[in-house]
């Protein structure tokens, strides 16, 4: 016989759970605490969500309200995990800000579902709840007609529900929704749990119940069900239609394992839909789906159980989880949305152009880097690299994107390489801002690009070298310097002495006994110069530390740098024909016989490639004085293999960024020696710099990225700043 369902108690208002929470002492460690921060006396009722083949009954009293409407418009609920299933990712730990505002960005896209955490199980999520409510998330989630959602596991066995300490502390949980997990796989019941297969049964009816009289709306994730069907499909079926006859509103079928293909999945979950309909549980109980990814199967199963009849899809931003992750909620959304017709986000067609915006949020909140090739929002979803390709794309854009890239928030891009046709060239140049290239300067940068790349440059990414080859392929273009010369000594100080520095720091305090009257003379004469061109967060640090003994390295360098005037030269636009090249030609011997002023600086660094860096702003700064605004983000080396792998190639990229925009910029050197390498890149980007940067800030952006992004703050966060034909550099 069926388990009736309980009738909810009456629910306590939004206001004065905020106002019961308020008075309450500051949460502790122990159960006991964590218990009183939570008895808050009645909770909401299990909130009505009707949706395309079931109707959800309330289960409210009479005169009792909601706390968040009804989504009656919704044809598939999307129910996020990140907080909790994600987290559980390696190399993911967040700390509570880092929830919230995660959260944050989860009610900002308006998902039906944020499942909070774990309550009662750590001291952060304890915290969690609570802030919730006291730090404006809540009256937000309920413009937003979004639910918090509490996780917990069914009671333990031989302990009745009511005396369960995790049923307990759900039931005190501020959160207006209560989701638990319950074992359908017979085997999995018998030896991990070590019960009968009809108290697991009575364990679901039983807990569901119980929560559903503390008012909670319940939600049921049937853990290993997939594999529980294929091995004993009555029992896994009995499960679930169990949870819904005790009240559930959900019964979510979890395909734990991440094995399980599409076509079973669907057949599975049709079963479950086709018991609640005999059993006339349909109209009130819904059917989920949540999948992991282990055979890269998840988001194809999770639309797999749509198809199959189910009205929520669990999942986790960015694809996150633990072993290789969760279905990827937002691109569970764009599937639904775009591919299936299948209304999931209250905002439509404006909330899925946030797609690409919240992952990027989501992804910096987590600290994680994003993944280019993730679907609809990575950087490289809609890149186009081949020269074949981005010529059809010129003539029909669809021809190689399955979508508008705009849709969902992101960009379509040409990048360049030795796969390129003049196609990509003109893209890029004009991407980079500079406008129409004729074909012989497409031709010439192209040529270049293939030789470059033949020598282990990767300019695809390297959106700053490629535009610097534009300009200087510009008979047009006056380089503002030009390098003559350089030379880097690296030695080893083995008698010991002052460990070497950029600078005397006037303020540093020094122990009796250490400073002497020739400290200052002995500093290196640009040791003064450089406290003057160095960027800010460069200076960090940076000063005598005192004697040591033993071994210190020592990096100078000899930089000979021309520096041009560029302010007075005659200019004019590429000319065809006889009487243009001679005009050009006139250009250019004006150009050879420009002022130019020779400089020599000596510098030193922590290593060669900063005693470089710092050698060219001494004799650039003054004259360039957005020099102090750049600073390096990030530099990476990569060894190229040959058949000696002392004789192998390296390849240098380095992010630059200018402080005052965040706006940034890559480029790339390759070479024997990592010095020549590093140098290359080096001089390509304070050029690039100098440039693109002005009092101002740093022209380096996408204009078709400030077209798609307006108005979503991705530029506000720096986010990207794409140059020529490369991909932009977020934040690392």
């Amino acid at each position: 016989m069926p388990l009736a369902s309980s009738v909810s108690a009456p629910r306590a208002s939004l206001a004065s759970s905020r106002a019961r929470l308020g008075a309450l002492p500051p949460p502790g460690g122990s159960k006991k605490r964590f218990a009183a921060l939570f008895r808050l006396g009645a909770r909401p009722d299990a909130v009505a969500r009707p949706g395309r083949a079931f109707v959800v009954a309330p289960r409210a009293s009479a005169g009792a309200s909601s706390s968040s409407p009804a989504r009656s418009d919704l044809d598939v609920f999307l129910y996020d995990t990140t907080l909790r299933d994600g987290s559980q990712q390696v190399g993911i730990s967040l700390t509570c800000d880092d929830k919230l505002a995660v959260a944050s960005h989860l009610i900002d896209l308006g998902l039906a579902y944020v499942e909070g955490g774990y309550p009662a199980s750590n001291p952060k999520d304890e915290a969690f709840f609570r802030r919730w409510f006291t730090e404006g998330l809540a009256e937000k989630a309920e413009r937003n007609g979004v639910t918090l959602a509490a996780f917990g596991m069914t009671r333990r066995k031989g302990v009745e529900a009511s005396e369960d300490e995790g049923l307990r502390a759900l039931a005190e949980c501020p959160a207006p929704c209560a989701c638990v997990v319950a074992k359908a796989w017979d085997e999995q019941c018998e030896r991990v749990l070590g019960v009968t297969l009809e108290e697991n049964v009575r364990m679901i009816a039983e807990s569901v119940a119980f929560l559903v009289r503390a008012g909670k709306e319940v939600i049921v994730d049937c853990e290993h069900f997939f594999d529980g069907h294929a091995a004993n499909p009555a029992f896994a079926v009995r499960c679930a239609t169990a949870a819904a006859e005790a009240g559930a509103s959900h019964v979510v079928l979890c395909e734990t394992n991440g094995g399980q293909l599409p076509w079973a999945c669907e057949a599975a979950t049709r079963d479950v839909v086709e018991a609640l309909r005999e059993k006339g549980l349909l109209e009130r109980c819904g059917v989920g789906a949540h999948a992991h990814n282990d055979a890269a199967l998840a988001v194809a199963n999770s639309l797999a159980g749509v198809r199959g009849g189910a009205r929520m899809v669990q999942g986790c931003v960015n694809g996150y989880g633990e072993r290789t992750g969760n279905a990827d909620v937002l691109v569970c959304a764009a599937n639904l949305h775009l591919k299936m017709g299948l209304r999931c986000l209250p905002e439509g067609d404006a909330a899925i152009r946030r797609l690409k915006l919240t992952a990027e949020q989501v992804a910096e909140a987590c600290g994680q880097k994003m993944d280019p090739k993730q679907p609809y929002v990575g950087s490289s979803a809609f890149a186009h690299k081949g020269g074949l390709h981005v010529a059809a794309l010129a003539k029909m854009p669809m021809s190689y994107n399955h979508v508008a890239p705009e849709v969902v928030g992101n960009a379509a891009r040409t990048v360049v390489s030795e796969l390129s046709g003049r196609g990509n060239i003109v893209s890029a140049a004009q991407k980079a801002g500079i406008g129409s290239v004729s074909k012989e300067t497409a031709a010439k940068v192209l040529a270049q690009i293939k030789e470059l790349e033949a020598r282990g440059f990767v300019l695809e990414d390297a959106g700053a070298s490629v535009d610097i080859l534009f300009r200087r392929a510009d008979p047009n273009y006056a380089a503002p310097f030009n390098v003559l010369e350089f030379n880097v000594t690296a030695a080893n100080n083995s008698f010991g002495g002052f460990e070497p520095d950029d600078y005397h720091d006037e303020d540093a305090e020094w122990e009796e006994g250490e400073k002497t009257d020739d400290d200052d003379a002995a500093n290196p004469v640009s040791d003064d110069l450089l406290r003057d061109v160095l960027p800010e967060d460069e200076l960090i640090g940076r000063r005598m530390t005192g004697y040591k003994k033993g071994s210190v390295a020592v990096n100078q360098v000899v930089v000979k740098v021309e520096l041009f005037d560029n302010d007075s030269l005659p200019g004019g636009p590429e000319e065809d024909g006889a009487e243009g090249r001679r005009r050009e030609k006139r250009r250019n011997a004006s150009r050879r016989r420009r002022d130019r002023e020779t400089r020599l600086c000596v510098a030193e660094g922590n290593g060669p490639v900063n005693a470089l860096a710092n050698a060219l702003r001494l004799a650039l700064t003054e004259k360039y004085p957005e020099l102090r605004r750049i600073h390096l983000r990030d530099y990476k080396v990569d060894l190229l293999s040959t058949e000696g792998t002392s004789a192998a190639v390296t390849r240098v990229t380095m992010d630059f960024a200018d402080k005052d925009s965040d706006a940034s910029w890559r480029t790339v050197g390759a070479h024997a020696s990592i010095i020549e390498a590093s140098f290359r890149a080096l001089v390509d980007g304070m050029e690039y710099g100098i440039a693109q940067c002005g009092p101002d800030g740093c022209a380096v952006a996408y204009e078709d990225r400030e077209a798609t992004e307006e108005g979503n703050g991705a530029l506000e966060r720096g986010v990207g700043g794409g140059v020529g034909g490369g991909v932009g550099v977020g934040a690392p």
